[in-house]
């Protein structure tokens, strides 16, 4: 069993941006190109692309996983990637992160066995750049089961680490406007 898997979840609308984030473009190259080829450089032994499209997956040679819940936010691609990770944690990445670094994905990877979530903070908390035991996979089911669908709130239910990082590696793209 590897240590850490990670998770780029793509299954989102993008309504404001206007098309895909995974597939827009910065510098001649798609997020999902630039964003994976930065988590192979860290060696993570499982990586998989949650939603979007298959074809992108094989493109950038990652496996995919069917979003189980589509439309349900990022928590239903969490427990849909817990399902399946064969590590003991998994680290989720939203697709909208293209300056994700090698040094800030070391942070998140490793976890302090007191805590069962570490999640990125730079002026805030950045609730879907976090790293999750696999022992919370049950309980994350069950708050799945029972309604709940903001990882925020789940992150107040256990015991969840914060780390500082740069806010520049974490830029979140949300409108075609965020890449000047």
């Amino acid at each position: 069993m590897s240590e850490v898997s990670v998770a780029v979840l793509a299954g989102g609308k993008s309504s404001r941006f206007g098309s895909p984030k995974i597939n827009a473009n910065l510098n001649g190259h798609e997020f999902g190109e630039v964003i994976f080829n930065t988590l192979k450089k860290s060696q993570f032994e499982q990586i998989f692309l949650v939603g979007g499209e298959r074809s992108d997956a094989s493109r950038w040679e990652v496996d995919y996983l069917k979003d189980e819940f589509p439309d349900s936010g990022p928590l239903g691609a969490l427990v849909t990637a817990m399902r399946v990770t064969r590590s003991q944690r998994l680290l989720i990445l939203p697709c909208d992160v293209p300056f994700i670094d090698i040094q800030t994905l070391e942070l998140l990877k490793s976890v302090n066995a007191d805590f069962d979530v570490r999640v990125a903070s730079t002026d805030s908390p950045q609730w879907l750049c976090s790293t999750w035991s696999l022992g919370l996979k049950d309980f994350l089911e069950r708050q799945f089961a029972e309604g709940q669908r903001a990882i925020h709130q789940v992150c107040g239910l256990v015991k969840t680490e914060f780390i500082e990082v740069s806010k520049e590696s974490l830029r979140n793209i949300n409108l075609i406007s965020d890449l000047d």
